[in-house]
């Protein structure tokens, strides 16, 4: 397993918990949104490999989660700009629900001789808004980690990594429906809030089991939901641009059926070597 500067620096140094939502397309029941590249946050540490330098925030986001989490008094999430309640305009209760770590706050690897980051909570069932399942305001949530952030809010700066193959992690953890989650790379230049994703050119979900994933630039494309809506909503061509990459986001994607319980962790992760 690599052992870089990007991996121990990480895990070396306490985080602080972010979150905001972007939306997403209503009428596609594949498209979930991207979320979670704006905040308060506090820097994960600086290094790189091959010469690349990453500084880095790692966060909880939702659908439930606005973007003032951590600085008002709304239980840390900031429910009421949230694209749920005040897009949606659903009730608290409808959105995703964040059990930890709580957006907005400090919160520290599980482990940190691993860096191990873990979240809990469960996505929102996706409800009707003038009679069409609104995925743009029910996207779900999971856990990120922002790619050289810039200023004092953290937002999300972009970060070259065309120096490696890709990315690796340890991933563990529950998911009901088990194909529920994308492992999203928001980038510069992408199809507005459509963030590519690993295997999003062919399938609606990233191929994530307990294990050590691996993923390469090669693989992250997409999404493919925008290939599969009928009618198109852009048939234009926004491919994976590694050398703009934002950030990783672990996101638990929302659908019509039932609300979908997470649990899990990311450990160990570090950049691939070209």
């Amino acid at each position: 397993m690599t052992n870089n500067c990007f991996m121990t620096r990480l895990a070396l140094i306490l985080v602080v918990a972010l979150g905001a939502g972007c939306g997403a397309h209503p009428l596609d029941p594949y498209h979930t949104g991207t979320g979670g590249l704006t905040g308060t946050g506090g820097f994960t540490g600086t290094g790189g490999y091959n010469g690349v330098a990453v500084v880095g925030d790692w966060y909880a986001f939702g659908d439930g989660v606005g973007p003032n989490a951590g600085i008002i008094t709304d239980a840390g999430t900031d429910y009421a700009d949230s694209d749920c309640v005040k897009d949606g305009g659903f009730p608290t209760t409808a959105c995703t629900q964040i059990t930890s770590p709580i957006p907005g706050q400090p919160f520290a690897p599980t482990d940190v001789a691993t860096n191990q980051y873990c979240t809990s909570g469960t996505a929102a069932m996706v409800l009707p808004k003038d009679g069409v399942p609104d995925y743009a305001d029910l996207w779900g949530g999971g856990l990120g980690l922002n790619f050289n952030p810039v200023g004092d809010g953290g937002a999300a700066g972009y970060a070259d990594l065309s120096a490696y193959a890709g990315i690796e992690f340890d991933f563990s953890g529950d998911l009901i429906p088990p194909q529920s989650m994308r492992v999203d790379f928001p980038f510069m230049g992408q199809h507005g809030a459509d963030a590519p994703y690993w295997m999003g050119n062919v399938t609606a979900s990233s191929p994530l089991k307990p294990g050590h994933m691996v993923i390469r630039w090669a693989d992250v494309g997409g999404p493919y939901y925008l290939a599969v809506e009928v009618p198109p909503v852009d048939t234009t061509q926004y491919p994976f641009d590694p050398r703009a990459v934002q950030a990783i986001q672990f996101l638990v994607f929302t659908n019509t059926a039932a609300a979908t319980p997470y649990n899990f962790c990311v450990a160990n992760l570090a950049f691939v070597p070209n």
